[in-house]
């Protein structure tokens, strides 16, 4: 064993140096950490400087990012150390190579050694980060847990967890928080950071881990550095900590996972060593059973207070608080839970997904992060990276599909015995390894049955359901069509994430393929309503980003009457709803297709009660006054107009407007009796507006007879179960109804509307609730059950407000104030006012006539009310 003397008078190895080299080159570049990207720029920094070229290429070799089948060129040290300020690399090694003070401890020798490579794998580290390491969470979590692994007995410690959950970031930040950082903790401590990087470096360089050990540290292995502070007690000076981190790889072979077993075996009982391994999970259970022989490391080995014996895991998934810091950082300005779905939420408690998330966004920023669709952007951009565009895709996809085939639930989650899939893993075993180091397939151990059963899952559900997906596809020839959504429906549980992930793929597979036709199969079959509501918010997100694609084949050209037929179908009144009915009216070049959309724009706007952008889409649809008649039974123009004239507190003409409303219901009355599949948007369209603009012009019995008309023409259209048209229309007859005294009858459409509501697999949107709510609360008014009618507007009020549904919030507002007032409860009726006077005024929205649903004494209330807005 070398003495004291030996070990202070070595000289630093060029290892060493060239650590020391890239540090300084960083700061002179004004680089805290580097990507590749940066090492362009260096290239250029250097030339500026000392008019040597170092190529872009040998920079990205000095700090790693590509491959060193040599030494670096005399040329490139020196170029290097005079871009820093020294005039050659002998200049620079000599002053470096003097900081090492003669009369400096064996300690302090040491830890300069250990910090030199500690902070190459530390940059190895934050450079291999796929999010920048800055914006990543620094996990404190862990903190209090390591620091008690630190001050006490325990001598071995391990960070296990699935690949991509944050390890090596997690090893990272205890590195700089605990040792190295300006307030860290334990300055006097030695830590030892070993990664792939410092092991490849010795293999590369012929050595064995021993003789690795020997030429940095002048020890033969570590247990002769512990003998000789146990005989030398007085040369410690705090605690000797070695991190091992990413070395399953390593340890796939059977001879290095037996040299590094023994490793730990050879390590005797001390009180200075410390040693913290981070694994994979299905390395840790291996190494678990190898370790169980030894009494010492049983007893001494720390698993800490996250460890799950289940999941042999001790990482937990990032916490909200986390995921919305780095979240923040990536988008440059502060991000709450608001801001992103529940979905992404859930995807992101992976760390890795970060990642993708960042990469993604730097080829592609249309997507926001309360979009719903960017879950499975994210899953196809990281697929089509690891595998699709990877070596050996074909055989890789073929396995993957093969075990979405074959897996089932089990206690542990989704997964299948890997003796079942031994047939197809032996075809290409390359392919395989590959999946396995990747981290796209893991390997576990189940010790559950009699003898322990090795079972294979995938990295995680939402790439399992994206290849079972593929499977599905694959057996229909894919092609899109009503069998597959009846395979859907017929092989999936309702109402869980599995089919709803299923379904959501399939509609972003049509749009992709801009097979809207296929979509309306959604409304026709018995989905669950969430389902189809959900699948309608879906499709709405995706055909927005298609759009925004330059090859998309769902584009301004191909967009025609089916995508039409599926918004005037759905008709949600959402947020996004009217983005994408705006943003596609916008952009459009089929004609037909942009009046229509222009027509439910106008729609929106009256709900919205939004006079300048119903008069700008009013102006649009004025220049194709002559299209107009041609395409609807009656020209929505002046029906809209109607509206408008209303808003602005201008007179109607309605002369001209109802004789055309008159002869258009003769026309429906002559017409044959229909199936309701024979409908058409541009008659959904029209008799909405008729129905609305006899029920503003209070034409009650006129807009019972055109209701009657639909009916005749369309005998069966109240069991319509696909579109929102049959809803409306039921809840429109009921307020006609209340306004022709026919109360019994507007009873039994109450109790019919709620039946058919109470059926899950009815089509209803959160805009027809709300407008239940209004019809019940103008019923309740009516028959004098003003209590009832207070509870009903309450609970309208609640989702109209969430919903933004301005209209209906102040027709709930006025229904509210009359039937407090008929309770004579004046503090109520002044506070409903005031809620409603706030709310018109926040908005900066005005009170129109066809918000009144009151009738008889509420007239002069509601004159009153709109007169002191003014």
């Amino acid at each position: 064993m070398m003495t004291l003397v030996n070990v202070i008078s070595m000289l630093m190895n060029s290892n060493e140096l060239l650590i020391e080299l890239r540090k300084f080159v960083l700061t002179k570049s004004g680089l805290r950490n580097i990507d590749p990207a940066h090492c362009k720029v260096i290239s250029e920094y250097v030339f500026q400087e000392t008019k040597n070229y170092v190529s872009e290429t040998t920079i990205k070799r000095f700090f790693g990012f590509a491959n060193t089948p040599h030494k670096f060129s005399l040329f490139t040290l020196n170029s290097l150390s005079q871009y820093i300020g020294y005039s050659d690399w002998g200049s620079f090694k000599k002053d470096k190579q003097d900081n090492i003070s003669a009369d400096q401890s064996l300690w302090q020798t040491l830890k300069l050694k250990a910090r030199t490579i500690t902070e190459l794998s530390l940059v190895t580290k934050k450079n291999n980060s796929g999010v920048p390491f800055d914006y990543t969470a620094k996990r404190s979590f862990y903190y209090p847990d390591f620091d008690y692994f630190l001050k006490n007995s325990y001598q071995f410690a391990t960070v296990s967890a699935q690949p991509g959950q944050g390890k090596s970031i997690l090893i990272a930040h205890l590195v700089e928080h605990f040792f190295h950082s300006e307030n860290a903790l334990y300055k006097n401590d030695i830590v030892l950071l070993i990664n792939p990087n410092t092991i490849n470096s010795a293999i590369q360089a012929g050595l064995t881990l021993k003789e690795w050990f020997l030429r940095e540290f002048n020890f033969n292995s570590v247990s002769e550095l512990i003998a000789y502070v146990k005989t030398n007690p007085g040369s410690k000076e705090g605690r000797f900590v070695i991190i091992i981190d990413g070395v399953d790889d390593y340890l796939s072979h059977s001879n290095r996972f037996k040299l590094f077993v023994n490793f730990l075996y050879s390590i005797e009982e001390n009180n200075f060593l410390k040693t913290m391994i981070s694994l994979r999970t299905n390395t840790w259970i291996n190494l678990q059973s190898a370790l169980t022989g030894s009494a010492f490391l049983t007893k001494y080995w720390y698993t800490g207070v996250f460890y799950d014996e289940d999941t042999l895991c001790n990482v937990p998934p990032l916490s909200t608080i986390e995921i919305l810091y780095t979240l923040s950082h990536i988008e440059k300005k502060v991000v709450t839970i608001d801001d992103v779905s529940a979905a992404l939420l859930k995807q992101l408690k992976t760390p890795f997904w970060l990642q993708v998330y960042y990469k993604l966004i730097a080829e592609t920023r249309t997507l926001e992060l309360d979009d719903p669709l960017l879950c499975y952007e994210l899953i196809n951009f990281f697929l089509e990276k690891k595998i699709f565009l990877a070596k050996k895709s074909t055989e890789k996809i073929f396995l993957l599909k093969k075990i979405s085939e074959h897996i089932s639930e089990g206690n542990k989650g989704l997964r299948v015995a890997k003796e079942n899939m031994l047939t197809y893993i032996n075809s290409y075993p390359e392919a395989y390894e590959e999946l396995l180091y990747t981290g796209m397939l893991i390997e576990e151990k189940r010790f559950s049955t009699a003898m322990p059963t090795e079972v294979i899952r995938f990295l995680n559900d939402d790439i399992y359901t994206y290849f079972l997906f593929i499977q599905i596809t694959e057996n229909f020839k894919y092609k899109s069509s009503k069998a597959l959504f009846e395979y859907i429906l017929h092989h999936f549980s309702p109402r869980t994430a599995l089919r709803n992930n299923i379904l959501n793929w399939c509609i972003r597979f049509c749009i992709n393929r801009n097979e809207i036709a296929e979509l309306k199969n959604i409304l026709k079959l018995p989905f669950t309503n969430e389902e189809k509501n959900n699948a309608f918010d879906f499709i709405c997100s995706v055909s927005k980003y298609e759009l925004s694609k330059p090859n998309s084949k769902f584009n301004k050209q191909s967009i025609g009457q089916d995508f039409i037929d599926l918004m005037a179908s759905g008709r949600t009144m959402s947020k996004l709803y009217k983005e994408t009915i705006k943003n596609i009216s916008d952009n459009v070049l089929n004609e037909d297709a942009q009046i229509m959309l222009h027509i439910i724009e106008c729609n929106i706007s009256l709900i919205d009660i939004d006079k300048a952008s119903l008069a700008n889409t009013m102006q649009l649809l004025k220049r194709n006054y002559k299209r107009l008649n041609e395409l609807f039974p009656i020209n929505p123009y002046d029906l809209i107009l109607y509206f408008y004239n209303s808003l602005i507190n201008k007179p109607n003409e309605g002369g001209s407007l109802e004789d055309k409303i008159i002869k258009l219901c003769h026309q429906i009355d002559r017409t044959p009796p229909l199936k309701n599949e024979q409908i058409t948007t541009a008659e959904i369209l029209t008799y909405r507006l008729v129905l609305n603009t006899l029920f503003a012009q209070k034409n009650y019995a006129e807009c019972h007879r055109f209701i009657m008309s639909i009916l005749n023409k369309y005998p069966n259209i109240f069991y319509l179960r696909t579109s929102v048209f049959s809803p409306f229309l039921l809840i429109h007859l009921g307020h006609t109804y209340l306004k022709l005294n026919y109360y019994k009858k507007a009873q039994r459409i109450v109790n019919f509307v709620e039946k058919i509501i109470e059926n899950d697999y009815t089509y209803y949107t959160q805009f027809i609730c709300v407008s239940f709510f209004v019809f019940k609360a103008s019923f309740y008014n009516c028959i004098y059950k003003y209590e009832h009618a207070v509870v009903e507007s309450d609970l309208g009020l609640k989702i109209a407000k969430k919903e933004d549904f301005k209209t209906m919030v102040v027709a709930l507002y006025l229904l509210k104030i009359d039937s407090l007032k008929h309770s004579n409860v004046s503090e109520e009726v002044s506070n409903a006012i005031k809620e409603l006077l706030n709310f018109l005024a926040h908005h900066k929205i005005s009170m129109p006539d066809y918000t009144n649903l009151n009738g008889g004494e509420f007239e002069q209330t509601f004159k009153v009310l709109k007169s002191y807005q003014k």
